[in-house]
């Protein structure tokens, strides 16, 4: 007997439990009942539709006119459905869809489900999965609720309607006589598959592999990557990633090269509770490597036989408070990294890539945070990467010991605190030092009710040397025994041991009083800044080896630092007062321009810096920076320093634009600085960058880097990128200038490309 109704609510009780894609039907047929307990309603599957009825007492139960189930988080649509309680089949016909909880979602024409939500066959079967993967075959069978089967198939992780809605090729797709998708394994296995582009098949494979979209891990081949260069000829990396456990994984990335032969590379990453370790290394044995440019094998120039680089980060934490950290880069000689292009990837990855400064850093650290302190012990070791670097006087850090101690306001209003800090520094040939530093500061800041802002400042520092193999010191002066017997007269006697101790207080006061306004469609603001600073003269004595203070980067940011030097060994001594004023405008229209000058004026002159930079005189240069932007569209950023005749001898200048289609970036850097000890060259160069969108996914790119000093090209890159929702590709031509003994300068082609869900790296 029929039972027509306008809206009908049943439920079906049903032992939930199979596939993402199925709908189970009930062991016993029931009306919702409002009062039914949580408990009861767990296993029940709730559906609507515009009809329900039987045409016999214990025949099908069928639902028409836009049925809706839900079961759990899963939810059925179809225009009719049928549930037959003798065979226990479900059967959905006419444009039927069904979520699971993960959101992915199936169509099928018509569906015919087991009663235990395991087993089911589709016809005209599509899938919408995660990360817009697509899967659609003529028909689909699951087995057991782990396993679907399906016959002539097509899977792409691309559109396949356009803008406007209609259909359309994508971009790639696999065309495939079978496809399994296991998702216990999860993966998807085709057979006897076609990879197409644009509609044109371009490869057949009996046999394909790739992961499910629906995990984010799982070990199979990444993204590779194809090039050509005149330094390794025709090369390929084909990386494949293993995924190890829940917690671990690794990845193995060969690089073969026609001229070297195979750089074998790796990576080992592992994360736990309380710690992360990730190791990164290749290896290639160069003995088989080809002639140079002049016909002499490379092994000849001081280059060994096997080449090799490691990297290595890491910590692990032992209770709130404690931690072990460690970051270690070694290669085996000089131009390793640049021949074969090898930079640290991935999870230690550095916004400045060492590699590129000619110096490598390895360090190990022991910490300690608590409320009010903190204390750190670190170990370094340098390995230089320039011809003239000496490994036998490079030094190595064992320990760098530094502490503080926050007491908060407990003098005058003003926060106490105290620090420590040791260092001892080895060579293999050369002077070899210690140093012990204490100190103790006390600081405060006063506002007043008309805005006017006072900081008060003190601290009270003691130094403690002691040197060994003075002698060996290259570092003090090019003839120790000639030059330097002034400054160290133990040297005269054959002594070659030395004791120094300095005290170096220093007091100060800051005043800067911010002033702000509104101006029509302009915010104003401009704040005067004042600092006084004393401390007594000439305490830098010849004879304290300045180690950790040679590099000295002077600009507005640094003005009103009191002590301007970088480390310990350097001391800001002598009565100077730092005075800037800053500046800035903003329209309501999106255009800023900002700026900053100012100057460092002294009692006397100090010996602590090198003049070069622009410190020490009775008037130091001027240093300052000058912004511009306009909401995203475009702008500059200039940071610049002159000396009192005009001339610049640092300035730092960057510029972008964003227009449309196209958009740019160029910047410039010029040093006047020389300073030997601190590695420091005059240079001058200019970098420009830019691309322009050809079309909708097509970019055409160009970069090129100038040394204006030597008026010669540095480098040189253009590039031709292709992408879209499912797809990137990129060919990129590189000219690197830069030659060295063992490098001759290089021209590359690069190739990569990637298929989103497929394979990507």
């Amino acid at each position: 007997m029929a039972r027509p109704a306008r809206i009908a609510r049943f439920a079906l009780n049903t032992a939930l439990a199979g596939a993402a894609a199925s709908l189970a039907p009930a062991h016993a047929f029931q009306a919702a009942d409002a009062d039914a307990s949580e408990e009861e309603t767990i296993d029940q599957v709730l559906f609507e539709a515009d009809n329900v009825y039987r045409d016999e007492e214990n025949g099908p139960i069928i639902a028409e006119g836009d049925v809706r189930a839900f079961f759990g988080e899963r939810y059925l649509r179809a225009d009719r459905l049928t549930y037959d309680p003798k065979t226990d089949v479900v059967t959905a016909e006419g444009n039927v869809s069904i979520t699971d909880e993960d959101l992915e979602t199936v169509f099928a024409g018509r569906v015919i489900l087991s009663g235990d939500l395991r087993d089911g066959i589709a016809e005209n079967f599509s899938a919408l999965l995660v990360d817009n993967a697509r899967l659609a075959a003529a028909s689909a069978v699951q087995e057991q609720g782990a396993r679907t089967k399906l016959n002539r198939a097509v899977y792409t992780a691309c559109n396949v309607c356009d803008r406007d809605g209609d259909a359309k090729i994508p971009t790639w797709r696999i065309k495939s006589l079978r496809v399994t998708r296991d998702l216990e394994r999860k993966v998807v296995r085709f057979h006897h598959a076609f990879f197409e582009l644009k509609g044109v098949p371009i490869l057949y494979t009996p046999f394909l592999q790739g992961p499910d979209p629906s995990v984010e891990r799982q070990s199979g081949f990444l993204t590779p990557s194809v090039g050509a260069s005149s330094r390794l000829g025709f090369n390929f990396e084909l990386p494949y990633y293993f995924a190890l456990s829940n917690s671990e994984d690794a990845t193995f990335n060969p690089k073969y090269t026609a001229e070297d032969g195979v750089l074998w590379q790796g990576e080992y990453r592992r994360r736990f509770k309380r710690g992360y370790h990730v190791f990164q290394g290749g290896l290639i044995d160069f003995d088989n490597a080809q002639l140079d440019d002049g016909g002499n094998p490379f092994n000849e120039q001081d280059i060994p036989g096997v080449r090799w680089h490691y990297f290595g980060r890491g910590y692990q934490e032992f209770g709130d408070k404690w931690r072990a950290s460690y970051d270690i880069e070694r290669v085996s000689d000089d131009t390793y990294l640049r021949r074969y292009n090898v930079q640290r990837r991935g999870d230690i990855r550095q916004r400045l890539d060492r590699g590129a400064t000619n110096q490598l850093r390895s360090n190990a650290r022991l910490a300690r945070n608590g409320e009010n302190s903190r204390l750190t012990i670190d170990t370094y070791v340098f390995q230089g990467l320039r011809a003239q670097d000496d490994s036998q006087t490079t030094p190595y850090i064992l320990p760098l010991i530094d502490y503080s101690h926050d007491f908060g306001k407990i003098v005058a209003g003003g926060d106490v605190s105290v620090g420590a800090n040791i260092a001892s520094i080895y060579r293999t040939t050369g002077t070899d030092s210690q140093r012990f530093t204490a100190a103790a500061n006390w600081d405060r800041d006063v506002i007043t009710p008309g805005g006017h802002r006072f900081h008060f400042f003190a601290e009270a520092r003691g130094d403690v040397y002691y040197y060994q193999d003075l002698n060996e010191g290259t570092e003090i002066c090019n003839d120790p025994l000639a030059s330097c017997a002034a400054d160290f007269p133990g040297l005269a006697s054959g002594d070659d041991v030395e004791f120094e101790a300095r005290f170096a207080p220093t007091v100060g006061a800051e005043w800067s009083y911010p002033l702000a306004r509104r101006a029509g469609n302009a915010r104003f603001v401009l704040e005067p800044r004042v600092q006084l600073v004393a401390s007594p003269a000439d305490i830098n004595d010849d004879t304290i080896v300045n180690e950790d203070s040679q590099s000295i980067e002077f600009d507005f940011a640094g003005l009103f630092d009191y002590n301007k030097a970088t480390g310990f060994d350097a001391f800001e001594d002598g009565q100077r007062a730092n005075i800037g004023l800053s500046a800035s405008a903003t329209w309501d229209n999106g255009v800023v321009l900002e700026g900053a000058v100012g100057r460092q004026f002294r009692i006397q002159p100090t010996d602590a810096f090198d003049l070069s930079t622009g410190l020490g005189d009775e008037a130091s240069d001027y240093v300052g920076n000058l912004n511009f932007r306009y909401k995203g569209l475009f702008g500059f950023e200039n940071r610049f320093r002159f000396d009192g005749d005009g001339s610049f001898d640092r300035a730092e200048s960057f510029g972008y634009f964003n227009a449309g289609p196209v958009n740019g970036r160029v910047s410039y850097v010029r040093l006047n600085e020389e300073n030997v000890n601190a590695n420091l060259v005059r240079r001058e160069e200019l970098t420009a960058s830019g691309s322009v969108k050809l079309t909708r996914n097509w970019r055409l790119g160009a970069a090129w880097r100038l040394d204006l000093e030597s008026d010669s090209t540095i480098r040189q890159d253009f590039s031709l990128g292709y992408e879209d929702e499912c797809t990137t590709f990129g060919i990129t031509y590189r000219r690197d200038r830069t030659r060295t003994t063992n490098l001759a300068p290089d021209e590359a082609f690069l190739i990569t490309f990637t298929l989103k869900s497929l394979v990507s790296q």
